[in-house]
């Protein structure tokens, strides 16, 4: 009884978006997709959220499985169903095993309740997606990969679902959504992309003004382009409101939580984030990024080192763990870590700046890495290659606390993205009892610093 029970309860696991369900049947989504929309497989989808989510119950997938003459193996793998009639003389092995996994089934799909009834009664399935649609789970899955190549596929695609079905909202907050990322992983300009961001999200609430996701996005647009930290704010808690199940929503919110060092917030944020997308490598990277920034330096390398392994073409991780490195001293390993991040940019600049530091540690340790960096820097800077605000955390770092105020003064007026982590970053903690520094938080949107 114990085992049967055991094997109700893996058969009643839900699994939670197209990955993991591909994953199931050792298929690609695309495939899963289309069996979906003509096979009649038993996806779900949260009731009105067409652009949420979907996920499945392994119970009704055998089932599912049974009923199209195809099984799952011991080992996850699908197999082809049984003929009516098996092989004449001694039954063999691999025979026993499938009738054995049949009966297994079919006895759960019974012992756990399985009715066949209308399929109203086993709530919303994803029975036809439209070729907007399908675009557009396309489109969400390179957004998510959070490469140039990736997000470039991205906008493609939603603008490929917005022209098969102009009306569709969900494109449109795609579109805003990739829009509002593009700045931050390829040298497109964020005067030119949060503004087309904005105003796909703008369209999305045009034609659905309760649209939760399409909130999320101009809360996201409102923070790092407005730079209003309170307008982003009651967005993303309206946007939650409408749609407490949109993953992005809690996800953006938590990031916000954490510039304004509100970790128990943010963490409680990005944990609900998780929760309803766990695969997700960016929910999991920012929450090691939030988890550091709130003193747990050790948990948050024990998430970026292993999901560096696991994604290595996605720059969050190396890229935070550099900030990591940097920050706790550890300057071999941030060398490595910056190098890494640059390489995946293909950022020139970046590169430039890796080897000047890695000369300068080579050299003189420590202290010359910096200095060789924040010349560097410079350089870069003059060419509007490197932000105003990152030579500022070099300055802080080396001592020099007037250049670095007038640095953060110089990148409040360029209105640049990165002074968002004006009350943030470790290295401009020696600065917080500076008049000058808390008029530049309060001016940045953020709360008086302690």
């Amino acid at each position: 009884m114990a085992e049967l029970k055991r094997a109700e309860e893996r058969s009643d696991r839900p699994l939670t978006g197209w990955k993991a369900i591909a994953g199931y049947f050792g298929k690609d989504e695309r495939t899963v997709r289309r069996w979906a929309a003509t096979r009649d497989l038993p996806v779900h989808r949260v009731k009105g959220d067409r652009s949420g989510p979907v996920f499945a119950y392994v119970s009704e997938l055998n089932h599912w499985l049974v009923s199209h003459g195809q099984m799952v193996d011991g080992h996850g793998q699908m197999v082809d169903g049984p003929q009516m009639t098996p092989p004449r003389g001694r039954v063999p092995g691999r025979w026993l095993a499938i009738l054995g996994v049949m009966g297994l089934v079919l006895g759960l799909a019974g012992t756990v309740g399985w009715r066949m009834a209308p399929r109203e009664a086993r709530g919303p399935q994803v029975v036809e997606v439209s070729s907007a649609e399908s675009l557009y789970l396309d489109g969400r899955y390179h957004l998510e990969k959070r490469s140039a190549e990736g997000i470039g596929r991205a906008l493609g695609l939603f603008a490929q679902a917005i022209a098969a079905d102009p009306g569709f909202t969900g494109a449109y907050v795609g579109l805003a959504d990739a829009y509002n990322l593009v700045s931050q992983y390829t040298p497109s300009s964020a005067e030119e992309s949060y503004p087309k961001a904005r105003a796909a999200a703008e369209r999305a609430l045009t034609l659905d003004p309760g649209n939760g996701p399409a909130h999320a996005a101009l809360g996201f647009n409102a923070f790092y382009h407005g730079r209003d930290p309170q307008a982003a704010m009651a967005l993303l808690q309206k946007s939650i409101a409408l749609d407490p199940d949109n993953a992005r929503a809690h996800h953006w919110y938590a990031l916000i939580a954490m510039q304004n060092r509100d970790f128990t917030v943010a963490l409680d944020a990005i944990a609900m984030a998780q929760r309803l997308d766990p695969h997700a490598p960016s929910i999991l990277a920012n929450k090691g990024l939030i988890l550091f920034h709130a003193g747990q330096t050790q948990a948050a390398i024990d998430i970026l080192r292993p999901l560096a392994q696991s994604e290595p073409t996605l720059l969050s991780p190396p890229a935070y763990l550099a900030t990591i490195y940097l920050a706790t001293g550890r300057s071999s390993d941030f060398l490595r870590e910056y190098r890494r991040a640059a390489e995946i940019s293909g950022s020139r600049p970046a590169l430039a700046i890796a080897n000047a530091a890695e000369a300068g540690f080579r050299a003189g340790g420590r202290r010359d890495m910096l200095r060789r960096m924040f010349a560097e820097q410079q350089r870069q800077h003059a060419q509007d290659n490197e932000p105003a605000f990152k030579l500022a955390l070099t300055a802080a770092m080396l001592g020099e606390d007037v250049a670095a105020l007038g640095l953060l003064e110089q990148s409040m007026l360029r209105r640049e993205q990165d002074i968002l982590g004006i009350r943030l970053e470790p290295a401009l903690f020696g600065l917080h009892a500076d008049e000058r520094y808390k008029s530049l938080v309060a001016a940045a949107g953020f709360s008086p610093v302690d």
